[in-house]
């Protein structure tokens, strides 16, 4: 009977295991650029700490302020503690952590964001997610699967995609009404005339590759 507890035990262990993860989106980046990456936790049991080491393709780096990389917490981990350090395999051992065993909040949500910029030598790759662990607020651990995700890089960025999602479309245009509002930073795709602004003719370039006359 106790061996089947135990038994019991694991297999739920497990199964929250192979249900809950931690991931990011595929990223389209080209020389010189800079992105935002949302590391994100799907979850159905409440956690109030995790560690993962990130690894990033050769080309792609994560930003540092003085001797600190740029990695911020979010809305659901806002209340956390963040710290981080170089490993000697490259991939970089991020921990979110909380004195008093708080939750993160909600769930399916990111937990933390890590600012990245490609180098000359940027190339298609991946970004990995490994070994990573989260805790509940009683102690208990799970060790969850590596995740992957693709990284587009090396030929620059997507004329007319504004947002770098790696597709030019409508939110392309919203993006770059944005630029020319002061709501946004400038970006390189958006600025289809090249003459070094972001302007209403670069709006009409972008509609004209959406209806395929470019």
């Amino acid at each position: 009977m106790r061996k089947a507890i135990i038994l019991l035990a694991i297999m739920a262990c497990l199964s929250v295991a192979a249900r809950d993860r931690l991931q990011v989106a595929d990223l389209n980046i080209g020389a010189g650029e800079r992105r935002t990456i949302d590391v994100v936790l799907l979850n159905d049991t409440a956690y109030c700490a995790l560690q993962t080491d990130i690894s990033l393709p050769a080309g792609l780096t994560v930003c540092q302020d003085g001797e600190e990389y740029v990695i911020d917490p979010t809305p659901r981990s806002d209340r956390h503690s963040i710290s981080s350090n170089l490993l000697g395999n490259g991939a970089i051992r991020v921990f979110v952590t909380s004195q008093n065993a708080r939750p993160f909040e909600g769930n399916d949500g990111a937990v933390l964001t890590l600012t990245v910029e490609a180098t000359d030598e940027i190339a298609a790759g991946e970004i990995v997610l490994s070994q990573s662990i989260v805790v509940e607020p009683d102690g208990t651990r799970h060790l969850l699967e590596a995740s992957t995700a693709r990284v587009n890089g090396g030929s620059g960025p997507v004329p007319g995609d504004a947002t770098g999602d790696g597709q030019v479309d409508i939110a392309d245009v919203n993006a770059i009404i944005n630029i020319m509002l002061g709501k946004a930073d400038q970006s390189p795709a958006g600025d289809m005339t090249g003459d070094g602004q972001v302007d209403i003719a670069d709006v009409n370039a972008v509609i004209n590759i959406m209806l395929g006359k470019e």
